[in-house]
């Protein structure tokens, strides 16, 4: 049986009151139609997709009331009861049986199958886009490019499921579970379009003649809402449908985080206000490295004016500058490194968020507070909308739209800058100045809840490395700033 037209009514493809639904399965013909379809054959026949299946009793599928189908094949008879659940799981009970004299060889086929590219490809390295297998109770993936070079991968073990999978969505076929499948997947076209497909079949089942055996499958088609998920992986024990979410290498940081991002939204009634709270935790976490990180930066800015009377002394002679520069540090108590090895560490809990921000469903469609009505999508305003005055989309050209969190993370970035140690070289002095300017444009296609966390991140940053600076009495760019608008001098050293 194929199924190809599957709508689901809970989600939206955009904010907009009168949007359409999102429609996960499309018939054939339509743009970006998708199907899944499952099917009892001889061993050794196709797909059985031609297959006529009649209805046996049931006329809508509900959660309430389930449809049975029934088809006559050649020397075989599928009586199958359609069943589904409150969410995205369907259910597919069958009832094979040998109507010839003597044995059969069947195999049970199915497949999740994406006729050209998905409408809502993002693209994205760190977004798992193509076809997924579950074998084993581990997965194996690739990317829809890079299928349509190798055309064919195969793979074999203990089921397992098979799907295609994006950022939001999952379509999958599942087999009976612990039965030895082989899978596939595969790109060809069919009638002039690319059809991108992964695929199963069971090991061969013999029955003999006029004898029934039971077989279970599920079709799941659908959000990656991982506590669901991880629900069917218990209850029908479906093997780790959890790992249709992409957690990617940093997995052990990864789920923690997306399932703190889902808390803290949820209890909170705001996933922008969980972003907040999120990094304000990460932050209290690492308070101790950044402390460590942050204090030698200060006393390397400390130093500074030392520093600049050595290379005067010493002008060209590098071996001497060296040696009285090392003697000062000794002296003063500064390891020049000691500021780089805490950040190691937030590198990787940073890339760890970031992927939690792409991944985690719940923060699909959801609002913030005043204009950013959607954290997963692009600040809707940029000065290329004059932020809203006129009536065109600010994305338009999407590197020159530079939106309002765009300007606060180059504004806040600027001000971290102040706080560190200017770099003595001018060409790196440069360069660092322009930093800022460079990443509004960088990350201003980025999604609003991005650039909020990058935002509140460097606030936090700014706010905890001040107030260590001013424990070492340096002064800073900050520091002349607050002594215009106040009108009283720092006690601060000079640097």
């Amino acid at each position: 049986s194929r199924f190809d037209d599957l709508v689901l009514k809970q989600y939206k493809k955009t904010i907009e009151p009168d949007s359409e639904n999102v429609q996960i399965l499309t018939p054939k013909g339509g743009d970006h139609a998708a199907e899944i379809f499952d099917n009892w054959v001889r061993n050794g026949a196709s797909s059985g997709l031609e297959t006529k299946w009649a209805v046996i009793s049931g006329e809508t599928l509900t959660t309430t009331s389930p449809v049975v189908l029934q088809m006559q094949g050649d020397g075989f008879r599928v009586k199958r009861t359609i069943s589904v659940d409150d969410h995205f799981l369907i259910t597919l009970k069958d009832e094979v049986t040998n109507t010839t004299s003597g044995e059969i060889s069947l195999v049970r086929k199915g497949a999740a199958r994406q006729y050209g590219l998905p409408e809502d490809l993002t693209n994205l390295y760190i977004i798992q886009e193509g076809p997924i297998v579950v074998t084993d109770g581990t997965s194996k993936k690739m990317k829809y490019k890079k299928l349509a070079k190798k055309k064919n991968a195969e793979f074999a073990g203990e089921a397992g499921w098979v799907g295609l999978t994006d950022r939001y969505w999952l379509t999958a076929a599942i087999p009976p579970q612990g039965q030895q499948i082989k899978s596939n997947f595969s790109f060809r076209p069919i009638d002039g379009i690319d059809v991108y497909e992964a695929n199963y079949q069971t090991d061969a089942l013999t029955i003999s003649s006029g004898n029934t055996i039971s077989s279970t499958g599920y079709i799941f088609a659908g959000a990656k809402i991982h506590s669901l998920l991880t629900q069917y992986t218990e209850d029908p024990g479906i093997s780790r449908l959890d790992l249709a979410v992409d957690y990617g290498r940093l997995g052990l940081l990864t789920k923690p985080m997306s399932w703190g991002l889902t808390v803290l939204g949820k209890m909170t009634g705001n996933f922008g206000v969980g972003i907040l709270l999120m990094t304000l935790i990460l932050k209290i976490i690492l308070f101790p490295l950044n402390n460590k990180a942050y204090s030698s930066m200060a006393k390397m800015r400390a130093v500074q004016p030392k520093l600049k009377k050595l290379q005067k002394r010493y002008g060209e002679d590098r071996i001497k500058l060296q040696q009285e520069t090392m003697a000062l540090y000794r002296k003063e108590g500064v390891n020049p490194v000691a500021g780089c090895l805490p950040m190691i560490p937030q590198m990787f809990i940073f890339l760890a968020l970031y992927k939690s921000l792409f991944i985690t469903m719940e923060m699909r469609h959801a609002p913030f507070f005043g204009y950013l009505k959607d954290l997963s999508s692009k600040d809707p305003l940029s000065i290329l909308n004059g932020f809203g005055a006129l009536p065109w989309d600010g994305n338009i050209i999407p590197f020159l739209a530079i939106g309002p969190l765009a300007l606060l993370y180059g504004l806040t970035m600027a001000l971290m800058q102040t706080l560190s140690t200017p770099p003595t070289d001018k060409t790196q002095a440069m360069i660092m100045k322009a930093m800022p300017l460079l990443f509004m444009f960088i990350l201003a296609p980025f999604a609003a809840g991005l650039l909020l966390y990058w935002v509140w991140n460097n606030i936090l940053t700014i706010i905890q490395q001040y107030i260590i600076t001013r424990k070492y009495k340096v002064h800073t760019p900050l520091d002349s700033f607050f002594e215009k608008i106040t009108g009283k001098k720092s006690t601060k050293t000079e640097d």
